[in-house]
């Protein structure tokens, strides 16, 4: 197995930026950013908080410099911002959707604090442009008929999901530092993440695990916003180079049913079964039960009751990426290949066994 290979993706049709940094570099979205940045032929800053870690995940590049940092303390990374174009800001807490024990004081601190944070010693080092990773779980609206776009307004940051009220209080505290400062700060709303470089795994990947090794029976008949995080990545760098600041850039990707997700993944693996179909009155049950199992084993869940009620929330909702597209050029890969391309990352890892051929296997409910 080759380890790190050269990124593959393609060059954007716009001038290269120059330096760029980019937080929490070894995550799914900061890993395609790194990737999309490297073909462009920008020089890359990746702040991570283990040198070793990112070696073994990010590419192997002449173009690219680690720092050692922790986005919680600017001071670990403040004397890297001088003479960068950009920074694009990826990191992010969210446990609360795929593992309990949440740390709410950490939350804040690394999704509101280390952003004003982040802006303030993004000024004192003269860099224009700092993307903020948002997500489309802000917006407090859009359904089928009339789906949510970027005027959107942002939900009640009181109402339950501590993930999504930081994201809100986080854009809150950018518009009213853009409006003081003049730092442009676009901001990109992507939908629920998948693809290769979830090395996390984020919920995504603890699914597509779990499907693909057929240890889950069966999900709630519910559906989200799907998007490659490689193409959440190309509308991150094109904001950096192109986006207005304290624009928001949906890039929502297209909303496909849970099950269609899992039948995805047990063709791209050619192992699993497909889980049965749930009423959605069931999934919260389903969901304590998926994390009293792991307690008792010991070992991560498959799903929370957070990210179980998140999931049932995106049911739902219905955004557009049009502005996304129509401004910065973004496209949205189908989703058969981006589960394609997370199989095929996932075996170069030896994380899944050789795809096996045999017909499509479902779960029939009783």
């Amino acid at each position: 197995m080759t380890a790190n290979p050269p990124p593959s993706e393609p060059a954007p049709q716009y001038p290269a930026l120059g330096a760029v940094m980019v937080t929490g570099a070894t995550g799914l979205l900061g890993h395609a950013v790194v990737a999309r940045l490297l073909a462009a032929g920008s020089e890359v800053t990746a702040v991570v908080r283990d040198v070793e870690r990112a070696q073994a995940l990010l590419p192997i590049h002449p173009a690219l410099r680690l720092v050692t940092g922790d986005v919680t303390d600017i001071d670990s990374y403040a004397g890297a911002l001088r003479g960068m174009d950009a920074v694009i800001h990826t990191a992010a807490y969210f446990r609360e959707y795929y593992q309990p024990g949440r740390d709410l004081d950490l939350l804040h601190r690394t999704n509101v604090d280390a952003v004003e944070e982040l802006l303030k010693a993004a000024v004192d080092a003269e860099v224009p442009t700092v993307v903020q990773t948002s997500s489309i779980a802000v917006l407090g609206g859009g359904d089928v008929r009339r789906p949510a776009d970027e005027h959107t307004p942002n939900g009640n940051p009181a109402t339950g999901n501590h993930y999504r009220a930081s994201k809100i209080r986080a854009e809150r505290l950018i518009a009213r530092f853009g409006a003081r400062y003049g730092l442009r700060v676009p901001l990109v709303l992507p939908g629920w993440m998948w693809g290769p470089g979830d090395s996390g795994p984020t919920s995504a990947g603890r699914l597509f695990l779990a499907v693909a090794r057929g240890e889950i029976k069966a999900l709630p008949a519910a559906g989200n916003h799907v998007v490659d995080a490689r193409d959440a990545a190309a509308v991150c760098v094109s904001a950096a180079a192109l986006g207005t600041g304290g624009r928001r850039y949906i890039a929502g990707g297209s909303w496909y049913p849970l099950h269609e997700i899992c039948a995805a993944v047990v063709r791209a693996t050619g192992t699993g079964t497909v889980p049965r179909k749930l009423p959605s009155s069931a999934a919260m049950t389903l969901a304590s039960v998926l994390e009293w199992q792991a307690r008792v084993r010991g070992v991560p869940p498959v799903a929370t009751r957070t990210g179980m009620r998140t999931l049932l929330e995106g049911h739902h909702r219905r955004v557009s990426s049009a502005r996304a597209v129509s401004e910065l050029g973004a496209t949205f890969r189908p989703l058969e290949q981006t589960v394609a391309d997370q199989a095929a990352w996932l075996r170069a890892r030896r994380e899944l066994p050789a795809a096996t051929a045999g017909p499509l296997r479902e779960v029939r409910s009783s």
